[in-house]
């Protein structure tokens, strides 16, 4: 199962990056309901798209804790 992560929206298209580090456009009429930059997709082998929630959580928190070390905000 593949996953994407939503980079930024583009007039009609959903700019998301894969884990294998390619950019990949997808309307937006085919995202769930909801769906914005930051959110993590996976795809499913019929093709459908589903949010996953925990894994958006999980990245999120982890970019917050290197920022923190980053900036030196820990």
């Amino acid at each position: 199962m593949m996953m994407l992560s939503i980079d930024r929206f583009d007039g009609v298209y959903a700019i998301c990056e894969g884990d294998d580090e390619k950019l990949y456009a997808i309307e937006k009429s085919e995202l769930p309901k909801g769906a914005k930059p930051g959110d993590v997709l996976r795809i499913s082998s019929d093709g459908s798209l589903t949010l996953d929630e925990d894994e958006t959580k999980r990245r999120k928190e982890r970019i917050k804790k290197l920022q923190d070390k980053i900036f030196g905000t820990e």
